[in-house]
């Protein structure tokens, strides 16, 4: 072997060594000074738990208030040493998240757009507007105020009329939306719509007549407790019925009718004014829940939920799941539980 081709065949071995070796510099790198240790953040749409977020914040201001153990995340400014302007507050400019040590009460509209932890209660004036907010008793905005992200109370929320509430809103207490508020993830032991003064009378007492399934046309029994219906059905107004049913196409209830049962329909669902189902109402399509009415589990639409004036869906010791693309709550309807709304809900007057 003469030296040339000695040489070339080191050249072509080392060539060789630095194309295997090269990939593999970017994990060394990353052993030897690791970049990518911390938490991975969890985008709003995707946990699953409404107040997901509003317990990070927690846990991190109460470790930066020395409430806590630390976090690792305790980076805050304080309101109190943010300029404030006479008729309202604007932090649209902090870098950090924000804290404040006292409750706030604002006449004037409240602007943020870092997340806000409040130790107490917050007022905002008409056109407030947060990404994310938490407080520690009650938060309380006024009409045509914004949610971007989430909000969480310990006591109660309220949103004036015209209000958003994107994402979710959390409340330990209550929440009250004015008319015309949008929103789409709601939970609390209470939610409230539209203006309590104007709300709807209480529902007249029906006491029903005992009825059966097997009376109805079509009625299939699957189980002692089970009916089955294949196409539309109708229950009588002022009935009392036991037991479930499932029906293949559109189901009313007629005024007054109770159910003490679950019921199922594929092509949608009317409860009729005054109806009660003391059970769970799952549907394909849309459901009608009409004013006074009252459903005591989840109501559950894989395309919209309209719930009239008056009606009630949930208990306070039983709260339960309101869930559909598009949810419209006309004033006065109470949920115990949560509300969600895959794509807009709406408070109607």
């Amino acid at each position: 072997m003469n030296t040339p081709d000695y040489l070339t065949y080191i050249a072509f071995a080392l060539t060789c060594g630095v194309l295997l070796t090269a990939p593999f510099i970017p994990a060394f790198r990353e052993w030897l000074y690791p970049t990518d240790a911390g938490v991975l953040p969890v985008s709003a749409n995707y946990a699953s738990d409404i107040d997901h977020f509003a317990r990070r914040l927690h846990a991190d201001a109460s470790a930066r208030l020395g409430a806590g153990p630390s976090t690792g995340y305790e980076e805050f400014d304080f309101v109190a040493d943010l300029p404030q302007s006479p008729d309202g507050m604007d932090w649209r400019e902090a870098e950090k998240r924000l804290i404040s040590r006292a409750g706030i009460d604002s006449p004037g509209p409240i602007h943020s757009t870092q997340p806000v932890y409040v130790q107490g209660s917050l007022r905002g004036g008409a056109q407030s507007s947060f990404t994310a907010l938490y407080a520690t008793g009650d938060i309380e905005l006024g009409p045509q105020s914004e949610i971007s992200d989430w909000a969480h109370a310990d006591g109660v929320v309220r949103l004036g009329g015209n209000s958003t509430g994107l994402r979710r809103i959390s409340a330990g207490t209550a929440i009250e939306l004015g008319n015309e508020a949008w929103f789409e993830r709601l939970e609390a032991p209470l939610l409230c719509f539209g203006s309590p003064a104007e709300s709807a009378p209480a529902a007249p007492s029906f006491e029903g007549t005992p009825a059966g399934y097997a009376d109805l046309p079509g009625a299939l029994r699957q189980t002692p407790d089970l009916y089955l219906i294949r196409g539309d059905c109708a229950l009588p107004p002022g009935k009392a019925y036991e037991g479930s049913l499932v029906v293949t196409g559109f189901l009313t209830i007629g005024a007054g009718t109770r159910v003490d049962g679950d019921i199922k329909a594929r092509e949608g669902a009317s409860i009729g004014p005054g109806a009660t189902v003391q059970g769970a109402l799952t549907c394909e399509k849309r459901i009608y829940v009409f004013s006074q009415a009252r459903i005591w589990g989840p109501v559950i639409s894989e395309s919209d939920v309209l719930i009239g004036a008056g009606a009630v869906i949930g208990l306070p010791e039983a709260q339960t799941t309101v869930s559909a693309n598009n949810i419209i709550v006309e004033e006065g309807v109470n949920v115990h539980g949560a509300l969600w709304a895959h794509e807009i809900g709406m408070v109607k007057p």
